[in-house]
């Protein structure tokens, strides 16, 4: 199955915020990292939208867990 240099370049360019060439320079195992901390921000993002929670309730939320 040959690989669809077109989806990176999407990516790149609306999620990630880079330029043509800064894309061309990355490699995929950066560029999936890249990605997968946008995924995991912005699912962390509409958890908090959609809970209606601020980030420093969240925050105050993740000090309560680590006192236990």
């Amino acid at each position: 199955m040959p690989i669809d240099f077109s989806w990176f370049y999407f990516i790149g360019h609306k999620k990630l915020g880079l330029n043509n060439k800064e894309i061309g320079r990355l490699t995929i195992t950066t560029f999936n990292k890249l990605y997968k901390h946008y995924k995991d921000d912005f699912d962390y993002e509409l958890l908090l939208k959609t809970t209606n929670t601020t980030y420093e309730k969240a925050h105050q939320d993740y000090i309560a867990g680590e006192l236990w």
